[in-house]
Parts: C-alpha cells; structure tokens; sequence
C-alpha cells in the first residue's frame, strides 16, 4: 500500500483528492496539511511515501520547500501538481528535486499511472508536457531511441532540446538555419504523436 500525503491550500482540491483515494486501490490517503509549515510537521509525523504538492501556497512557491523535503526524507518521492506549466517552470521543479509534474485537470487514469512511475523510481510529466522538453532520467532508455522512423538529425535535434539549447542555438550547433530547425521539431512532434503547449516551445 502506497501512503499518501496531499498538501494543498484549497478545501475543494483536497475533498476531490481525497475522494479519488477512498476508491484506489493500493493507495492510501494518510495525512493531508494546508500550508508549507503544515506540510513539513506532517511529514515528518506520517512519514508518507509519496507528498502530493500544490506548486502555490498564498502565492508562494512550494519548490523554495522541495530541498528541506528531500533532505530530511530521502526516501519521500515528490509529486508537485498545478492548474498551469511553462518549461522553465518544469525544468525549475525537477532541478529543485521533485519527481513528477502533474497538471490539476489529469483524469484519475493519469493520476494512478503517475503514483505508480514515482513508487518505481521513475519520473512523470503531466500528458501535456512533452518529454522531449526536458533532460530526464528515462531519456537515454526511452522509447525516442528505438524509434527507426526519426532520422538521425532529428534525434540530435531531440538530443539537443533535451539540453536545454533553444531553436537559434540548435541552429548554430548543427549548422543550419532556425527555420530548418523549426521544421525539424514540428516533424519529430508529428512522428511521435506528441500534442504540446506551442508556448513551451516557442
């Protein structure tokens, strides 16, 4: 059974957490705290697996509280969840040491495939949060390397996305023009079926 905690400021995201755990299977809702102080206290008292994290608490950010989490227990894995994404915000989070970005309107069904990629030690972005976005652990073992109908450049396109290098870098790297490259990642989208916020990318 995976213990649970969920940390969230608003009384309506946590009934709606809190019902969605009462019909799980394998999962168990132990605690629950409402401010980042609370948070810590009941950590620390319940000792959960996972700690479910609102990203914003009276407009404050929970990541500033992601290093206390992870250095006084190790073993806790980290789910931040909000209602909005940018990659900087992402990439801010998994640097901070969180394991998995959820997005509030998930269905149950990625809900439960997340918990269940952070119980295994793995990483989870949000559906719509492209992968390809960000440098993850389960990158260099990932379905992107077995895929035969990317070219070569468009691997090192993904490669170098993964990186962090943005279009006119790419650009500079590989030696060809931005808008080369701009059409290079509209294709890899396309080939691996990946449905993104054009924002993030842009």
């Amino acid at each position: 059974m995976t213990r649970i905690v969920v940390a969230d400021d608003h009384p309506v995201v946590l009934g709606g957490l809190r019902m969605m755990f009462e019909n799980s299977a394998g999962y168990e809702l132990i605690g629950e705290a409402s401010s980042l102080k609370e948070t810590l206290t009941v950590c620390e008292t319940l000792r959960p697996d996972v700690l479910i994290l609102d990203l914003n608490f009276d407009g404050k950010s929970s990541l500033d509280l992601v290093p206390e989490l992870r250095s006084r227990f190790t073993a806790l894995k980290i789910l931040v969840f909000s209602a909005y994404y940018s990659t900087g915000l992402v990439k801010k989070a998994l640097e901070a040491g969180v394991q998995g970005y959820l997005l509030k309107d998930a269905s149950k069904t990625e809900w439960t495939e997340a918990l269940s990629r952070l119980v295994q030690g793995k990483t989870y972005l949000s559906k719509h949060i492209s992968g390809v976005a960000f440098k993850l652990d389960e990158f260099q073992n990932s379905d992107f390397n077995q895929l035969t109908n990317l070219s070569e450049r468009e691997k090192n396109i993904i490669q170098l996305i993964a990186n962090g290098l943005m279009e006119d870098k790419i650009a500079e790297t590989l030696f060809i023009s931005k808008h080369m490259v701009h059409t290079h990642k509209k294709n890899i989208f396309k080939k691996l079926q990946l449905h993104t916020n054009a924002r993030a990318f842009s």
